[in-house]
């Protein structure tokens, strides 16, 4: 319901619940004033009331952004024979003395509201009877609409949770992604609530809300509810597949009441991880795939990327390593002379065979931090158990250890950083067969080159198909998680978005780096449109994560009946998952324009998107050099088109000229494809059906298809 609309007063309980909307805004009010009167809060010092001040301001400052909307449902719930209705809403409000309290929709409690579960269990009490479900809808602390979910009074489901969700459907789309607190559906509750302390990958397909709910369980792990399981915010890290889609999403974060979470890209991680900020990462894979027309050329390549992601890498770095650092122990020693206290000085000797008894240990251990700073820990633990130190002499004995240990690491391990010595592997048909993995022939495309006609940056670079082997060697060595100053921690949680974009060699590295059980992987394994580096099925994720489940959303509530259709035609060519059902929300026959000026076409689909109401419009091209050409070239026909062609740009809403690998996971009010033939995506090459499917489903409401100087594509026509 727009704001602009009055509110509907036509349910019997309506003015009830205006009354009762306006003692929560006046006790939420007048909780905020008490906590901002100073003096009020004052402690037996002057520090302690200076932090009980400051505390109570914080407490106001989060209230306050919810008084204009306190709640958006309500529940009657029947517990021990005693009725009470229960308020929910975005923030837990304690009304001190008054019946004005609201629950918050992550609780447990909060729940119910999203479930079709008609019975509970509290942890303590009797069994509880759901009577009836509301939702009310309420905007600048007045109340527009009440409407009955369920109701045992009127016979049960009232059919009300389609109708509110098709109304919040009909709306425009924005410049960032919306939360969906108030119309998360039972499915997608159920997904976003799977166990703490388990992994989770939720298959859903375009529309299904599989992102927004990745965010949602996110905050979901952020209560304290969660117990051992909780999350801080400021430890869990989202990884999105472009900066476009990352700048877009986490524009949700602060609306869920969660800030400080790393929203990034796996490349912008690594290269993080690895110091090298500057190094410019390229995907000349994808380049090949949307340039080349060699298909003997383009498998290969496909191939080749698909190997470096194989989960069976991380083990061959590891035996790359030990064969490294084994060898480089040779001839090494340590002997020390160690001071101390009321003992003089004591000898401390390791020999050749004691440094490779070490480096056996470390590597069994397998330290988070890595192999230097283990095998640094062990010869000081070995320095304070031979010599028998006291705990208090312990410190000054790494001290006096720590130079010659900084030298014997650097004889050891020196020369060992992630990107030389990740290409040293790879360049080697020696050091990839060592650990008897892989194949000769695996062995021989590995040390192809089909990417040798794909020009590289003059400066620093790494190709994304290289950065997980990359971070194979850091986590190795130098360790892998969350850099808190100079150390590193397990992330609380990890999500990942796109996941069927990852390799399965990344969501190895990820396990190391994480809690255990603490990964929430969303995605899609139709929508692949980098399947060279990620999983071929959704197995090969869970061998790299035990006790994952998949869980499946099978209702896509993006686009209009006429929209999905035509999005699932073209699914359906390659389609593996279970049949995906639509809303059934009516909206414009699908557009679509042929046998002209492509430009003059595109003009005139963006005039009909906007004649028909829309102002978040989206020109779908196949590469990116399209957009940046058609961007220049639209303004010939009166059509200002913003490019959004590099990770560097933002979409901030409007009319916008983007390519599909950049569009995927946005959605816009409109969208309109450009070059939807079959000179543009061949019909015969699945990668290609599926590019066609990522443009056609961006739309939530109006989709126009141009096709210049051809015929429509046959899946589209």
């Amino acid at each position: 319901m727009s704001l602009a609309e009055p509110p509907a007063k036509t349910h019997p309980d309506f003015d009830l619940e205006t009354d009762h909307l306006g003692g929560t805004v006046s006790a939420m009010i007048r909780q905020i004033e008490l906590w901002e009167d100073r003096d009020r809060n004052t402690g037996a010092d002057l520090e302690t009331s200076v932090t009980m001040a400051d505390t109570a301001e914080e407490h106001a400052a989060m209230l306050s952004v919810h008084v204009h909307q306190p709640y958006f449902g309500s529940l009657k719930v029947r517990v021990g024979g005693r009725e009470q209705t229960l308020y929910i809403g975005k923030h837990a409000f304690r009304d001190v003395g008054g019946p004005h309290h609201v629950m918050s929709w992550d609780s447990e409690v909060g729940s119910l509201f999203y479930s079709e579960a008609l019975e509970w269990t509290p942890k303590r009490g009797s069994k509880g009877q759901i009577r009836r479900r509301r939702q009310l809808d309420v905007a600048k602390k007045k109340l527009l609409r009440v409407t009955d979910l369920y109701d045992d009074e009127q016979g049960g489901d009232t059919g009300g949770r389609e109708e509110v969700l098709l109304r919040r459907l009909k709306e425009q789309s924005t410049a960032g992604m919306r939360d969906v607190v108030e119309t998360l559906q039972p499915e997608q509750n159920e997904a976003m609530r799977h166990p703490a302390g388990t992994p989770v990958i939720i298959q859903g397909a375009a529309g299904s809300g599989k992102t927004t709910i990745g965010f949602h369980r996110l905050a979901w792990m952020t209560s304290a509810e969660r117990g051992v399981h909780q999350a801080r915010a400021e430890a869990c890290m989202v990884l999105m597949p472009n900066r476009v889609l990352a700048a877009y999403a986490a524009r949700i974060l602060p609306e869920l009441g969660i800030s400080g979470v790393s929203v990034t890209t796996p490349e912008a991680w690594a290269t993080g991880l690895l110091g090298l900020e500057k190094l410019e990462i390229t995907d000349r894979t994808l380049s090949l795939l949307l340039t080349d027309t060699d298909n003997a050329r383009r498998a290969l390549a496909w191939r080749r990327a698909k190997l470096l992601g194989d989960a069976r890498m991380l083990d061959v770095v590891r035996t790359h390593l030990w064969n490294k650092f084994g060898a480089a122990i040779t001839g090494q020693s340590l002997q020390e002379n160690i001071e101390v206290a009321g003992r003089g000085l004591l000898a401390f000797s390791l020999t050749e065979s004691d440094l490779a008894g070490l480096l056996h240990d470390v590597f069994a251990q397998d330290p988070l931090d890595g192999y230097r700073a283990g095998f640094r820990r062990l010869v000081e633990q070995e320095a304070v158990s031979r010599l028998r130190v006291p705990d208090e002499e312990e410190a000054s004995v790494r001290r006096q250890l720590s130079k010659p240990l900084t030298t014997l690491l650097g004889r050891i391990f020196a020369s060992t950083t992630p990107v030389t010595e990740a290409r040293r592997l790879l360049a080697d048909a020696g050091a990839l067969a060592a650990s008897g993995l892989l194949s000769d022939k695996e062995i021989r495309l590995l040390l192809a080159d089909p990417l040798s006609g794909i020009p590289t940056p003059r400066r620093a670079h790494a190709d994304v198909t290289e950065l997980p082997v990359m971070l194979a060697v850091q986590a190795f060595t130098g360790g892998i998680g969350r850099a808190v100053g100079r150390t590193l921690e397990p992330f609380d949680h990890v999500v990942l978005d796109e996941a069927q974009d990852y390799s399965p060699l990344l969501y190895a590295l990820l396990a190391r780096a994480s809690r255990p059980g603490h990964v929430t992987a969303l995605g899609d394994l139709n929508q692949g449109m980098h399947g060279y580096k990620g999983p071929s099925k959704w197995q090969d994720v869970q061998d790299q994560l035990p006790g994952a489940q998949v869980l499946t959303l099978s209702r896509t509530y993006r686009s209009t009946r006429q929209i999905t259709a035509l999005g699932a035609r073209i699914a359906e060519t390659y389609n593996r998952a279970a049949q995906v059902q639509g809303v059934d929300r009516d909206g414009a026959e699908v557009q679509r324009y042929e046998g002209g000026d492509e430009r003059a076409l595109i003009a005139q689909a963006v005039k009909d998107a906007q004649a028909a109401g829309h102002t978040n419009i989206a020109i779908v091209t196949r590469r990116g050099s399209d957009a940046d050409r058609l961007s220049a070239e639209l303004r010939d026909f009166d059509t200002d088109a913003q490019p959004i062609t590099t990770q560097e740009h933002r979409f901030r809403g409007g009319l916008v000229i983007l390519p599909v690998s950049l569009a995927k996971g946005l959605e816009f009010s409109a969208a309109i494809v450009t070059g939807a033939n079959q000179a543009t995506y061949d019909e015969s090459t699945e990668y290609e059906r599926r590019l066609l499917y990522v443009a056609a489903s961006r739309a939530l409401h109006w989709l126009g298809l141009v096709s210049g100087g051809a015929e429509l594509h046959p899946l589209v026509r």
